[in-house]
C-alpha cells in the first residue's frame, strides 16, 4: 500500500501506511480473503485521496492499531499461558533466590516480560504462517482462517520480530538462550516438513521450554546450579507430556499429512502416556526440584500437594473424557499446571 503524503496533516496516515507495507495489507480493518489490494470506493487502488484531513489520518492509524491488536490477540492467545507466565515467574524465583533489591527484581521482571512476549510472537508467527489449512480445521479463530492475515504477512511479521528478539537477548544478557530458541524455530518451521514433525516437534518443545525459563532467570540473576536443576526438570518433563496436544488437532494434522505421535501410535497410548506423567508429576517434582532446592521440607511437601489436584485432574480427564471440547479444556488445564509448577519456584527458592 502506497500512501500519499501531500497533505501535511496526514503524517499519521503515512506512518500507518508504511507499517502496513512491512506487516501486510490489513490497515483498513477489512478482512483479507485473498492477496488482492484493499480498495475504498472512489479511490485509486493503494492510495489515500488528497482531500483527507488530519482527522482521517488519526482514524486510519487508530483503525490499524485496532486491527493489529485483534490480530495479535488471536495469534498469541492459545499459547500465552504456557509461554509467558513461566519465564516471568522464574525471573521472580531468581530474584528472591539471590535476595535482590526491589528495583533489580522489578527490572528483571520487566525484561522477562519483553523477552517472553517476543519469544511467543516469533513462535506463533512462524507456526501460523505455515498452518493456514490445518487451522481451518482445528483453530478457525486464528488470523489466517479468520481472514485477518495471509501467510505472507505473518512471515513478514516473523522476520521483523526476529532481530528485535535477538537485540533484546543481547541487551538483557540472555543472547545464547534467545539464539537457541530462534534456531529451533527456524529449523522446525522454515526447514521442516509435515513428515518430519514426529521428531522435530519434541526438539522444538524441549528447547522452547528450557530456553524461555532460562531467559527469565538469566535476565534477573546469575545462572547457577539451582537454575539448571529447575530448567532441566521443567524443560524435559512437561514437553514429554505435550504430545497430548496432538489429540485435539488430529483432523487438521491428518488433512495436511502431518505425522504426529497420536496418528502414529494411536490416541489410547498417548492418553495413557499423558495420564501417567501427570499422575506421577507431584512425586517427581518433590524429589527433584523441590528436594534439590535446599528449601524447608514443609515447603516442598506443600508445593507438591498443591500441584497434585490440577495434575491428577488432567490425568483423569485425559482417560475419561474423549470428546474434542473436553480435550481442549484438558490441554488448557495442563498448561495451567505447567505455570503453577513454575510458580512454586519463588516459594521454594526464597531465602529462609
Amino acid at each position: 500500500m502506497i500512501v500519499s503524503a501531500s497533505v501535511g496533516g496526514d503524517s499519521l496516515s503515512v506512518v500507518a501506511g508504511s507499517i502496513s507495507i512491512l506487516l501486510g495489507p490489513e490497515l483498513s480493518g477489512q478482512k483479507i480473503h485473498d492477496r488482492g489490494s484493499i480498495m475504498v470506493k472512489g479511490e485509486t487502488p493503494g492510495t489515500f485521496p488528497r482531500s483527507r484531513t488530519g482527522a482521517s489520518g488519526l482514524r486510519s492509524a487508530a483503525g490499524w492499531l485496532r486491527l493489529e491488536a485483534e490480530l495479535t490477540g488471536r495469534l498469541l492467545v492459545a499459547n500465552f499461558l504456557v509461554a509467558v507466565p513461566p519465564p516471568i515467574l522464574f525471573a521472580v524465583a531468581g530474584g528472591v533466590h539471590y535476595s535482590l533489591p526491589a528495583e533489580r527484581l522489578l527490572a528483571g521482571i520487566g525484561k522477562a516480560i519483553v523477552t517472553a512476549l517476543l519469544c511467543l510472537y516469533v513462535l506463533d508467527t512462524a507456526n501460523q504462517a505455515h498452518a493456514g489449512m490445518e487451522d481451518t480445521y482445528n483453530k478457525p479463530h486464528r488470523p489466517i482462517p479468520a481472514g485477518l492475515a495471509t501467510a505472507e504477512s505473518l512471515t513478514r511479521r516473523f522476520w521483523t520480530a526476529m532481530p528485535l528478539y535477538t537485540l533484546a537477548g543481547w541487551a538483557f544478557g540472555a543472547l545464547p538462550w534467545v539464539l537457541a530458541w530462534q534456531v529451533a524455530v527456524v529449523l522446525h518451521y522454515r526447514c521442516g516438513s509435515p513428515r518430519s514433525y514426529l521428531y522435530s516437534k519434541p526438539f522444538l518443545n524441549i528447547t522452547g521450554a528450557s530456553a524461555t525459563l532460562a531467559t527469565g532467570w538469566q535476565v534477573t540473576a546469575p545462572f547457577d546450579a539451582t537454575a539448571w536443576t529447575w530448567v532441566a526438570f521443567i524443560g524435559l518433563y512437561f514437553p514429554l507430556a505435550l504430545i497430548y496436544e496432538d489429540i485435539r488437532d488430529m483432523e487438521g494434522d491428518r488433512a495436511v499429512g502431518r505425522r504426529t505421535p497420536v496418528l502414529v501410535v494411536g490416541s489410547k497410548f498417548v492418553r495413557r502416556w499423558f495420564a501417567t506423567l501427570l499422575f506421577l508429576m507431584p512425586l517427581a517434582f518433590y524429589f527433584v526440584p523441590a528436594r534439590l532446592s535446599d528449601a524447608d521440607d514443609w515447603r516442598g511437601i506443600l508445593s507438591a500437594a498443591g500441584l497434585a489436584l490440577p495434575s491428577w485432574t488432567c490425568a483423569a480427564r485425559a482417560l475419561l473424557l474423549h470428546d474434542r471440547s473436553a480435550d481442549r479444556l484438558t490441554y488448557q488445564l495442563f498448561t495451567l499446571t505447567w505455570a503453577l509448577t513454575v510458580a512454586t519456584a519463588p516459594l521454594l527458592l526464597a531465602r529462609s
